[in-house]
């Protein structure tokens, strides 16, 4: 299964859940995930919610997280290792996931970013 195909199950997976919904009512942020190789996503949650792809919300809450390839598919990985099992652990190890901007945003919508990640792991 390709990356895309994931990418699009994983959103259809978030926009039908019904506790995402209800955690994520009054959320609203934008992250972009970038990787070592020059590679970037961008999803838009707005309100339970996501979209994949540039944003033209210019007053929306940014996160931005770089990490390694290895990084990413450790936090899909639904069998990840303790203390590499979560986005929060992830940060915490020199070879994760970086917060390069929006620290506070992401502080401030974690649970909902804990449930897209439980979302993805669940999805494979």
């Amino acid at each position: 299964m390709s990356d895309r195909v994931r990418l699009q199950r994983w959103v259809e997976a978030v926009n039908a859940d019904a506790e995402n919904a209800h955690i994520g009512r009054w959320s609203s942020f934008v992250v972009r995930a970038q990787d070592g190789a020059g590679g970037e996503e961008t999803v838009h949650y707005h309100q339970g919610a996501i979209t994949i792809g540039p944003v033209e919300d210019a007053g929306a809450a940014v996160i931005t997280l770089h990490g390694p390839p290895s990084a990413w598919r450790e936090l899909a990985d639904p069998q990840a290792a303790p203390r590499r099992h979560d986005l929060l652990a992830l940060t915490k190890v020199a070879d994760g996931i970086k917060i390069v901007g929006g620290r506070d945003h992401l502080i401030r919508h974690l649970r909902v970013l804990t449930r897209l990640v439980e979302l993805g792991r669940a999805r494979g």
